[in-house]
């Protein structure tokens, strides 16, 4: 574990890994989420458990893909990133459309 000598340390540290992370993930369009392509693009989590969109995207995702009705607990800050968790009926329902254009599951009907 990493001792900081001091906060801004600690704050670009983490920064910077969580950016580093988030640009190994799948980047994927709104449209394949099966949300409004007006949301842009976000990153899906290696395990399709989650969606990641920066700071500033969050609020495109919260207004035009109707994110902002996701619960609290569904939704983690870290860094200059959104984290929306597949613990949210709104989230797993885009991820498993994203499975669904992927092949990896059945489309419901």
């Amino acid at each position: 574990m990493q001792d900081f000598t001091d906060t801004l340390e600690m704050i670009d540290e983490i920064q910077y890994r969580v950016e580093r992370h988030v640009q190994g993930l799948r980047r994927v369009s709104a449209t394949e989420l099966g949300l409004d392509q007006r949301c842009g693009f976000a990153y899906v989590g290696e395990n399709t458990d989650c969606i990641v969109v920066d700071d500033a995207r969050a609020r495109s995702f919260n207004y035009y893909g109707g994110f902002e009705y996701i619960d609290d607990e569904d939704v983690r800050k870290l860094g200059d990133y959104v984290i929306y968790l597949d613990t949210s009926d709104r989230v797993r329902d885009a991820l498993e459309s994203l499975m669904e254009r992927d092949g990896l599951c059945e489309t419901k009907e």
